[in-house]
């Protein structure tokens, strides 16, 4: 299994799990509801961060437009003051493109289309790590879902991921390394109760 050394204070994706093994405190596993997540790519150069846009508020179709002028102006536009709703949500085209915001954070994302749907996810925990001192949440896949992370996280590392649940992002974590086996780690300074929650949010709950 790997283990990898991560910079301090980066949100990251890894593949293993750490030696020696962390204490579990929940597991997430079970039934698919209606928030289920989506796994998109990040599109690099079309991030900003900055709450409200500059002009109207782009409708649902410039929002998922394939259209690289269009979704430009979206990413601008968009509206993503902390705690604003989010008149899209739940209600995106997976197969689409997608500019959205995050979930507790200002930043505005363009998305590439799913490119692995939540009904890959096999199990979804949190655990706090004794050797590295902090909360992580630990992703396991189905055998599908195995080979399409895998071919995903060894084209993009160093790239962000985004997971998506009820049209905003959650957690956009950075891709460390490939993960082959479908067993992922995923850090970024949780706190127990935040990990929770996401291990939670993976598993559509």
């Amino acid at each position: 299994m790997a283990l990898v050394t991560l910079s301090a204070g980066c949100d990251a994706v890894v593949g293993g799990q750490a030696v020696p093994a962390p204490v579990k405190s929940s597991s997430a596993a079970g039934a698919r509801g209606p928030a289920s997540p989506e796994l998109r790519e990040v599109v690099a150069n079309a991030l900003r961060v900055g709450g409200a846009g500059t002009g109207p508020p782009p409708s649902q179709a410039a929002r998922q437009s394939t259209g690289v002028a269009e979704q430009t102006a979206a990413v601008r536009a968009i509206d993503c003051t902390p705690g604003r709703a989010d008149p899209l949500a739940g209600h995106d085209d997976r197969t689409l493109p997608l500019v959205t915001c995050g979930q507790t954070d200002d930043t505005a994302y363009l998305l590439e289309p799913e490119f692995l749907p939540g009904s890959e996810v096999a199990d979804a925990t949190s655990g706090y790590d004794t050797q590295r001192g902090q909360w992580i949440v630990y992703l396991e896949f189905k055998s599908e879902g195995t080979k399409i992370w895998a071919d995903f996280t060894s084209k993009n590392v160093n790239q962000q991921v985004a997971i998506v649940v009820n049209s905003q992002v959650i957690w956009a974590p950075t891709i460390r390394v490939a993960v082959l086996d479908g067993n992922t780690q995923i850090t970024g300074k949780f706190t127990e109760q935040r990990a929770q929650e996401l291990a939670s949010q993976l598993s559509g709950r």
